[in-house]
């Protein structure tokens, strides 16, 4: 079990740095299952109904989309990538909760240190490129602006920033569960979520900053209750204090910086019909509106079983065509939003299939009481509106494991059955 709890953790650990090594993990962690649960023979019994809450219908949808896509089982190249969706479940259904705890253990330490180390690293590269170009410590707003925040704050690692920003906001909301715990070292993990939450600022995602600030403002309302009811005044005032500063020294520092300029005039330029336009001085684009109207204008077309797997693509190369999406056509951009994208590959079957998934295990992570568990969720669902989140490697392998890992444990507490063990 030490081999499986160690790969756990570097999976996790590696997710944030080098998504191949994160892979690499997940595999001995996979082989390491096979033989624990099927040559020794230490598994649980569980209602296989339990599996419908996973990711494998999702996987299942995959495998079934391949026999109208056009050409026929032309999604096959996709379907290792997406495997963690269809093992995930399949292994972790037959670990007993103990065991599965000791997964969510090293999982959420491997994914904060890993989170830490990554932004330490990153934050390090861009510090030095900065001072490059300029006497050393001396600072102004071009640190805010295009050449160090965002895909050129992340391409070290070559990673999308919001999909680093995920890792990042989870990692933030496990430090605060063990700042609010009885735990000692506090004073370490506010160093963590210190270091982490300069990070958020240099990812510069627009929905990673809407999380990061939901989540700091429900832990400093929770902080600011608890001083109240235990009557410690003087600490109460300090954080509103605290807080007040911060927030107006944060809005005076990126007032007229690029992170400013993405939250406000690229926000509002992705969410109105754009096409060919400008949405900065550097860049000429099609919108987000432009591209997710191809996309229903597709998905009209069929709207009950889709395109099949592997389809959006093509299909939405087609349309920007049609449409005169010119940038999109060359980049060829995918929907950007998951939900279109089932609806195009999987018409409103696989939609509602998506949306089970997600918001079913909203509802298990709310009656349980989890707030991490539910914190993954509300984020998935949301990030999901924006990225195409569950088609890349780096959402998959990370949603697959912490969600597979969180509803074993959860949904056994919400049913509050004991389990059935059999050696």
């Amino acid at each position: 079990m030490k081999f499986l709890n160690a790969t756990a953790f570097l999976m996790a650990f590696f997710l944030p740095l080098k998504i191949e090594a994160s892979n690499f993990f997940l595999i001995l962690f996979f082989l390491g299952s096979a033989y624990y649960l099927f040559i020794k023979k230490q598994w649980v019994l569980r209602d296989p109904k339990t599996l419908l809450f996973t990711t494998l219908p999702i996987f299942l949808l995959n495998c079934i989309g391949l026999f109208y896509s056009s050409p026929a089982f032309e999604g096959t190249k996709i379907l290792g990538r997406n495997i963690a969706f269809l093992l995930c479940p399949l292994l972790l259904f037959f670990y007993a909760a103990p065991t599965l705890k000791g997964f969510k253990k090293n999982l959420f330490n491997g994914l904060v240190v890993g989170c830490v180390t990554s932004l330490v690293i990153l934050l390090t590269n861009n510090f030095l490129n900065y001072f490059a170009t300029r006497p050393l410590l001396r600072f102004d707003d071009e640190i805010f602006n295009y050449y160090y925040t965002y895909y050129y704050f992340t391409h070290l690692f070559e990673i999308h920033p919001t999909y680093l920003g995920a890792y990042v906001v989870l990692a933030i909301g496990i430090l605060f569960e063990k700042i609010f715990s009885p735990q000692k070292r506090k004073l370490l993990f506010f160093l963590g979520v210190l270091i982490l939450s300069i990070g958020i600022v240099f990812i510069n995602s627009r929905i990673i900053f809407l999380l990061y600030t939901s989540l700091l403002t429900f832990f400093i309302l929770k902080a600011i209750l608890l001083f109240y009811r235990r009557k410690k005044m003087r600490y109460l005032i300090m954080t509103i204090g605290a807080c007040v500063i911060i927030s107006v020294f944060t809005v005076f520092a990126l007032s007229n910086t690029f992170i400013i300029s993405r939250i406000t005039d690229e926000l509002s330029w992705e969410l109105t019909d754009q096409v060919g336009t400008a949405y900065n001085e550097k860049v000429d684009s099609d919108s987000r509106i432009a591209r997710w109207k191809s996309g229903l204008e597709a998905f009209n077309e069929k709207p009950v079983f889709g395109y099949g797997t592997h389809s959006e693509k093509d299909l939405l190369a087609r349309y920007y065509k049609k449409n005169g999406l010119l940038t999109a056509l060359k980049n060829r951009y995918d929907s950007h939003n998951i939900y279109l994208s089932f609806a195009l590959e999987f018409g409103m079957f696989g939609l509602l299939i998506l949306l089970f998934y997600l918001f079913s295990n909203l509802f298990f992570a709310l009656k349980s009481k989890n707030f991490i568990y539910f914190l993954l969720f509300s984020m998935v669902v949301t990030i999901c509106c924006f990225e195409s989140y569950l088609k890349n490697n780096a959402a998959i392998t990370f949603v697959a494991m912490f969600g597979t890992v969180l509803f074993f444990l959860n949904f056994e507490a919400f049913l509050n059955k004991p389990q059935d063990e059999s050696r």
